[in-house]
């Protein structure tokens, strides 16, 4: 079997993958990343493109604002346009019981020092006239430094960038098992070899439960399967990314798309990625009561993505009890598109540094002692 070495061994080529590895190397780490496919091709590149603030658990919240700080610069820093715009991102509540909610989280969030505004059912209709339907508001909460990128390209570019810069990328090269001893992590392994390094990272996402059960850490994980339709292109239309009650959320992308998603996501435990007729259908029962500008659109195709959820909604990023030197970042909930930049560099800092600049006590793996199934407070 042959043998690699490198200071760091990162597992899962993901938007938080990758920017670990960035961030490394411009530390001047030697890290080999290692992705059982393509860079940027599962929850990453399946993502609904949203870059949020607003709408998180507290913790998350303070890491999405600097992490949009991260995000304005990328254009610049990996000299390629992924599409970031700061376009806005609309809360919409069609109960009272939601809007209620949404007015809390309000409060929250301006505590916290972020922007939002808090609008009335015709204030809202106004905002999207074209596109919200008046009777099924009941008010909403606008947050105008929110935003949308393209998950196709960013996590591609943010690899690449990391690549000009020493990192080594192995794609198609699946991670079996980690080795153990003396309560460290000492090499993963593949079907190509040990890389064997100092340090290794565990963040593969839904994947990232089996490694780690088999090196005897166990932590409640629910894969789920997140549904995407997409519409054919269209004039401009819709500025903002809408997020309607607890239901759907939809989208204009820069090509003039129309992207069509489901709040919620189905349980799978068999990682099934594959998009049917059921989905086409459900949003054709929903879309026409709710959303009436759909009505004459074509749906041209859809896809699906893996994500990973912890019972309390919130990610992971600690080192793993009992394991020196392997650090976990995963269970991101759906959430980790915005997050990933700033995931990156804290996992980097507390690797090189011994700290990170920002805390993550609210992240730990430790957490979980005594709650029972799973609750997704913040979408």
């Amino acid at each position: 079997m042959s043998q690699f070495n490198d200071d760091i061994i990162i597992i899962g080529g993901g938007i938080v993958g990758g920017s670990i590895a960035l961030r490394l190397a411009e530390k001047g780490q030697s890290v080999t990343l290692l992705e059982k496919g393509r860079v940027g091709e599962e929850a990453s590149g399946r993502a609904g493109g949203g870059v949020r603030q607003q709408n998180r658990h507290p913790a998350e919240l303070l890491l999405a604002m600097e992490a949009i700080k991260i995000w304005a610069d990328f254009k610049d820093e990996l000299d390629i346009d992924v599409g970031y715009r700061r376009t806005g991102n609309l809360v919409v509540a069609k109960s009272e019981k939601q809007l209620e909610a949404i007015q809390k989280m309000a409060k929250l969030e301006t505590d916290l020092g972020l922007k939002v505004e808090l609008l009335s059912s015709d204030e809202a209709h106004r905002f999207l006239p074209d596109t919200l339907d008046r009777e099924n508001i009941r008010g909403a909460k606008y947050c105008p430094t929110d935003g949308t990128a393209n998950p196709l390209l960013v996590t591609k570019a943010i690899c690449r960038q990391a690549a000009r810069i020493g990192v080594t990328i192995k794609e198609h090269e699946p991670v079996r098992s980690l080795k153990t001893e003396g309560g460290r992590i000492t090499a993963a392994l593949t079907d190509s070899g040990e890389y064997q390094g100092a340090v290794f990272v565990n963040a593969a996402g839904p994947w990232a439960r089996k490694l780690c059960n088999d090196v005897g850490f166990d932590y409640p994980l629910q894969v789920e399967k997140a549904r995407l339709l997409v519409t054919e292109k269209l004039p401009p239309l819709v500025k903002p990314f809408v997020m309607i009650g607890e239901d759907y959320y939809y989208r204009q992308t820069l090509e003039g798309n129309i992207h069509i998603g489901p709040l919620s996501a189905d349980i799978t435990e068999d990682f099934d990625k594959t998009s049917n007729l059921e989905d086409f259908v459900e949003v054709g029962q929903f879309a026409p009561g709710s959303l009436s500008f759909l009505r004459n659109l074509n749906i041209i195709r859809s896809f699906a993505g893996l994500i990973n959820f912890t019972q309390d909604g919130v990610a992971i990023m600690d080192k793993v009890p009992g394991l020196e030197n392997l650090f976990l970042a995963s269970a991101f909930c759906g959430h980790g598109f915005c997050l990933g930049p700033i995931a990156g560099k804290l996992i980097a800092e507390w690797i090189v540094d011994g700290k990170s600049s920002m805390d993550l006590s609210a992240f730990k793996c430790d957490r979980f002692e005594g709650m029972s199934g799973f609750n997704q407070y913040f979408i």
